[in-house]
């Protein structure tokens, strides 16, 4: 888990530095801009707030890419690749978007990774890179967090801490929910994260 940690620690504040605009839920525009995001806190070190819950989930009809960034430089690029791709398939089939979310399974470059759309439900046929699963719910240790990318890495100690101390274990790998448009928003403090931590 502590290994698993310090990968998404290193790579959080570099995964969402991608350029891309998608539908999010109601008719909102949904998205990442390093660009607007930092020029607000240019000289400025913005606290993160970080809530954790222990609740339950329900199982997630995904849809996802499977990709690898060969350089840290690079996952803005796949992810907004992957983004695009996703959202054209998931117009194309008149499904509803629900979560953004994105899988990290490095700790080192290349960077494996999924970038996945949490849907209604899933189409019969597939196309492209475009694949599908079933996330399957349960218990969970959900950090909310508020605040910048760069500094998410805090809200993973926090989750290893927290498990260390219940004596609970992590089951399968962490992955991040966006949940909101960074570049809408009047301050960094403001942009909203949550990492789900399924546990036995």
């Amino acid at each position: 888990m502590k290994r698993s940690l310090l990968c998404h620690a290193g790579i959080i504040g570099i995964a969402v530095l991608f350029s891309f605009t998608i539908p999010a839920k109601r008719s909102d525009v949904f998205s990442f801009s390093d660009a607007k995001i930092n020029s607000n806190i240019q000289d400025t070190v913005i606290p993160l707030k970080v809530q954790l819950e222990k609740t339950s989930f329900k199982d997630m009809s995904v849809l996802y890419i499977n990709d690898t960034a060969a350089a840290t430089e690079t996952i803005k690029d796949v992810l907004g690749k992957g983004y695009g791709e996703l959202m054209q398939f998931i117009q194309q089939n008149k499904l509803q978007p629900q979560r953004f979310m994105a899988w990290y399974y490095s700790m080192q470059p290349p960077w494996p990774m999924d970038v996945a759309v949490e849907t209604v439900r899933i189409p019969l046929k597939l196309s492209g890179r475009i694949r599908s699963r079933i996330q399957k719910g349960g218990d969970v240790l959900i950090a909310h967090v508020w605040g910048p990318y760069d500094q998410v890495g805090m809200a993973y100690v926090k989750i290893e801490n927290c498990l260390k101390e219940n004596k609970r274990k992590a089951k399968g790998n962490p992955f991040e929910v966006y949940l909101n448009d960074p570049s809408a928003v009047k301050s960094p403090s403001e942009i909203r994260t949550d990492i789900y931590q399924p546990i036995e």
